[in-house]
């Protein structure tokens, strides 16, 4: 992070850091490897923001922790009061759902949004997706499986062999 233009501003358990575009991230050391555990949305109302997520398939899930303490411990914290964890399925990446104190959400101009890659329903493979936007603003667009696996075939590196 620091050699590619980012800041580590503390690390003890919690790595809090700002990327090199200005996005926030905060990486828990956690017992095994996990990318990514959800993203985390500030919302003006979460029961709104709830709603549009149950529409596109997500239910509350029990919030995910990646040490078996699930937040009693010194190296990662509770679920935050009043949030709701949302994932489509109790095995996948999902949202954590804020409550914000500002009624008024400001996006991070670093984030244009957030990508769910879904596959259609029988008969819809002429789906292409679209573009919705959440109660609190977050840019949602939603993709295709088939189009996202197009453009990551296209986008891999070539391995070099040796």
């Amino acid at each position: 992070m620091v050699k590619n233009g980012g800041t580590v501003v503390d690390a003890y358990g919690l790595v809090n850091v700002v990327s090199p575009s200005g996005l926030p991230m905060r990486g828990i050391v956690g017992l095994w490897p996990d990318p990514i555990m959800f993203c985390a949305i500030n919302c003006a109302k979460v029961q709104e923001s709830k709603a549009f997520y149950e529409q596109l398939g997500f239910v509350e899930q029990s919030y995910p922790y990646s040490r078996p303490g699930k937040g009693t411990g010194q190296f990662e914290p509770p679920q935050p009061k009043g949030s709701i964890y949302m994932s489509p399925s109790p095995n996948s990446m999902g949202v954590l759902l804020l409550p914000s104190k500002n009624k008024k959400i400001t996006a991070n101009p670093a984030v244009q949004g957030l990508n769910l890659v879904y596959t259609p329903s029988e008969g819809g493979e002429d789906d292409v997706g679209g573009r919705l936007t959440d109660p609190s603003g977050v840019g949602t667009n939603l993709e295709p499986y088939a189009n996202f696996a197009a453009a990551e075939k296209s986008n891999r590196v070539a391995r070099i062999e040796k």
